[in-house]
């Protein structure tokens, strides 16, 4: 029977090859399924040490081996399980380590000391994944001891983890023990080899398996250990190429830089990448694809370059464009018919001079002009090529044109490369030479990502040789709750609905939650059963300012469960939706309905991932009716104070009782503000007090404090209602001293 396989094989960041291996032979151990089950002991320790908790622990594995097997000698491949440091267990690879066993290999599935101390960063993360390999340096160990018991073959042992299980794995397999960091505790935790149990055994390895992991510092990847890794190019939780984790907020290396080093090392390794796949899943093509791998490393390890035959290259014609570079592979057959990939350290590599070079590694690097001519890979006197076209690009286009982000929030761009028949290109941004105007602003790096530091303006020019283009960011940094529109007026709404039979909108002052009115909603419907849903659409187009996590309304509705929606475009046109947490039913004060936007905005239409700045476009309310055939319904709903709440807002927090000792002026809050915010100031010595509001020209436009104050901490409330949108300074002084800050009204 076949067994086909796709393996996108990274070996330059984006330089992908999809290589097309039949494996024809049926029932080859170790590749194939050729046991029908798997005997399974469970709970064996294996070592104990110091738990997070200050507490010993004890550890254990569940050991996998073919059922009936009588081979005294088996590769070994130990299944490392993921949960973010902090949580998981070994049972959750059961089904892996069922399916190594069944394919001949034996398998175990280990525990680890789980948790991350606090304050989360690097230090504390790197503390765990050493706790982590300890412990798996621990099993190896154990099993090194236990060799003639468990029949393990011990120079075939092999790791392959999940997620936070492959991190343990890329740390085990590459970070020494000099290169740890001098401010981890190895007094407390131990050396790399950890005191978990079982000393005086090696703990060497032959290869590892990385399936959604990463390493902390790529430069640790120095060891010749050969890799296979496994990583879906969406993923955010462990970034594929380098960046901010969202799982331990720090940046991470994932597979694809682990196989671009590898290669460029001369480690041995292969790479499946998957452009539609984020964090974990595809579980069934990664077994083929670890499987494969395993066998191949197996084969290698036991062949010599005569062994193989049908040598070829992967590859019989291919275009490069170039300002990139391509890494070729070839494949034989093993002495079981079966095609593998080999090492570039068996293979003699050429190319014709006059379209680039070819390092030993396989990487080529093509000519500065458009040509065309030949690569050469040599074995055993058999000599194959590829027909290389090198070609030149035509434009490209950097993405988006603009776009806005705030100094929490990092901003992906990317760049479509098109030839001269425009057609678009398959060219990494690491291409690319990519500056920001103005690094206060914000700053750029390598792979496209883009951290605002401060409020302002920027260019992100991105030059490839002659060719350039540039992209506006604009870094728009807000903090705590800002009014949005305190529905004072009707002025600019309008106001439609859908299959209600009648709807009023007025402007009321004897219900409010703020200011002096809110929005009375009157609505009357027919229930038809055919007609669904029934709608109130309140529209205005307004401008949102940087990047809000949620936007906030006060209701105060007639008792039914109503529903609460939000509708707001990007900057391309994309249309996304916000949905309330809870029903608009609340009928003896306003209740105030938190909407989540970061986490919550639903795209309803357009073609690319959401990019800021939005455009509020109009609050939706869904009306539950009496679902009786002919029966109307009305009712009335307020609503009052639609208002956004930006990341890092400033809670309340007790003042202290003894007087301050310095005389301080903080950033008002929230910031930018319509129409309040709050100031706060500290005066540490009896003094005549003057807080005044200036405009960009230095036009005095209003005095808050003009008087004599005692020592202590203050806070008051200012309104902006009477002043124009834009930035303001306030000014504390007291004689002598004075301070100065700026702040920003936004109508």
């Amino acid at each position: 029977m076949k067994s086909p396989y796709v393996l996108l094989r990274n070996l330059l960041m984006f330089g992908f090859v999809f290589i097309l291996i039949t494996l024809t032979n049926a029932g080859t151990r170790y590749k194939d399924i050729v046991f029908p089950s798997a005997t399974i002991t469970r709970n064996i320790q294996f070592g104990s040490n110091l738990a997070i908790n200050g507490t010993t622990t004890s550890l254990y594995l569940d050991f996998f081996e073919p059922a009936g097997d009588t081979l005294k000698l088996r590769p070994l491949v130990i299944f490392i399980h993921g949960g973010s440091l902090i949580s998981g267990n070994k049972g959750e690879l059961e089904t892996f380590c069922t399916d190594f066993a069944k394919r001949g290999f034996v398998a175990a599935s280990i525990d680890y000391r789980l948790g991350i101390e606090n304050p989360k960063g690097v230090k504390t993360i790197l503390e765990a994944l050493l706790r982590g390999v300890q412990d798996a340096k621990a099993a190896v160990r154990f099993f090194r001891s236990k060799a003639d018991d468990y029949k393990i073959d011990t120079s075939k042992i092999f790791l392959e983890g999940s997620s936070a299980g492959s991190m343990i794995a890329l740390h085990y397999a590459y970070l020494n023990q000099d290169e740890i960091p001098p401010d981890v505790d190895q007094a407390k935790w131990g050396d790399i080899e950890g005191t978990t149990g079982n000393s005086g055994f090696s703990s060497s390895i032959k290869g590892i398996i990385n399936y959604c992991g990463a390493i902390i510092d790529p430069t640790w990847i120095n060891e010749n250990v050969p890799v296979g890794n496994f990583h879906g190019l969406l993923d955010p939780v462990v970034p594929p190429i380098d960046g901010i984790s969202t799982d331990f907020g720090i940046r991470m290396y994932g597979g694809v830089t682990v196989s671009r080093i590898a290669t460029q090392l001369g480690i041995y390794n292969q790479g499946a990448f998957f452009p539609q796949m984020a964090h974990g899943g595809n579980e069934d093509s990664l077994r083929l694809f670890s499987s494969n791998f395993l066998y191949t490393l197996l084969v290698l390890s036991a062949s010599t370059p005569q062994d193989f035959t049908s040598f070829d290259l992967s590859e019989k014609s291919i275009k490069v464009l170039r300002y990139d570079t391509y890494t070729f592979t070839t494949t034989a057959l093993d002495k079981s018919g079966n095609r593998i990939i080999l090492p570039a350290s068996m293979i003699e590599y050429s190319c014709d001079s006059r379209i680039g070079t070819i390092e030993s590694s396989g990487v080529f690097t093509p000519t500065d002009h458009a040509d065309s001519g030949y690569v050469y890979a040599k074995l055993n006197n058999v000599t194959v090529s590829c027909f290389v076209k090198v070609y030149d690009l035509k434009y490209f286009v950097i993405k988006p044109e603009y776009a806005v982000t705030d100094t929490l929030k990092s901003l992906q761009l990317s760049i479509d490369t098109y030839d001269a028949d425009s057609v678009k290109l398959d060219l990494a941004i690491t291409k690319f030479t990519l500056t920001s105007t103005d690094p206060y602003i914000g700053t750029i790096d390598s792979t496209g990502l883009f951290k605002g530091k401060t409020t302002g303006t920027t260019n992100v020019i991105a030059v490839c040789s002659n060719y350039r283009d540039t992209c506006t960011i604009n870094v728009e940094s807000a903090s705590g709750i800002i009014s949005f529109d305190e529905l004072e007026s009707i002025n600019g709404w309008t106001f439609t609905n859908s299959n209600l039979d009648s709807l009023t909108v007025t402007l009321v002052t004897d219900q409010k939650s703020i200011g002096e009115a809110s929005f009375k909603i009157d609505y009357k419907l027919t229930y038809d059963s055919q007609k669904s849903p029934y709608m109130i659409y309140l529209n205005k187009d307004i401008p949102v300012y940087g990047i809000p996590d949620s936007i906030y309304l006060d209701v105060k509705s007639d008792g039914r469960r109503h529903k609460l929606f939000y509708r707001f475009t990007d900057i391309n046109s994309g249309i996304f939706k916000a949905s309330g947490k809870k029903y608009l039913n609340d009928t003896l004060k306003f209740d105030k309905i938190n909407t989540p936007m970061t986490t919550g905005l639903v795209q309803v239409s357009g073609s690319s991932a959401l990019n800021y700045p939005l455009t509020f476009n109009r609050i939706e309310i869904q009306i539950a009716p009496d679902q009786v055939q002919g029966k109307i319904t009305s009712g009335t709903i307020y609503i009052d104070n639609l208002r956004f709440k930006y990341p890092g807002s400033t809670t309340d927090v007790e003042r202290k009782s003894s007087l301050p000792e310095m005389f301080r002026l903080e950033q008002n809050y929230p910031n930018p503000f319509n129409p309040r915010t709050n100031i706060n100031y500290s005066i540490p010595d009896y003094a005549f007090v003057t807080l005044k509001i200036f405009n960009v020209l230095g036009e005095e436009v209003g005095v808050l404090i003009n008087e004599y104050k005692n020592p202590g901490d203050y806070s008051l409330s200012f309104d902006a209602s009477s002043l124009t949108s834009g930035v303001y300074i306030y000014s504390l002084e007291t004689g002598a001293l004075s301070i100065n800050r700026k702040m920003l009204l936004i109508k």
